[in-house]
């Protein structure tokens, strides 16, 4: 018997945030993107248990931003 199990890099969950920004990469001004992306254990290629979850807040054009914190994340979703 054996078993296959690794590390699922998933998708990251891209909400629009309410807040318009200035990006100081492309010069533009936008509202930007909150991420969520989630590092996950998976077992015959299914994913089972969250590892590692970072945040971003990434500008919709360049994508130039920078990781926060869980606690912004969700005060920029409501």
């Amino acid at each position: 018997m054996f078993v296959i199990f690794g590390i699922d890099e998933a998708q990251p969950e891209i909400t629009i945030s309410k807040q318009e920004r200035y990006c100081s990469h492309c010069h533009n001004s936008t509202f930007w993107h909150l991420a969520k992306h989630q590092t996950r254990v998976s077992l015959f290629f299914i994913p089972l248990v969250p590892v590692k979850t970072k945040y971003f807040f990434l500008c919709p054009i360049c994508n130039h931003g920078e990781e926060i914190s869980s606690t912004e994340y969700h005060s920029k979703i409501k």
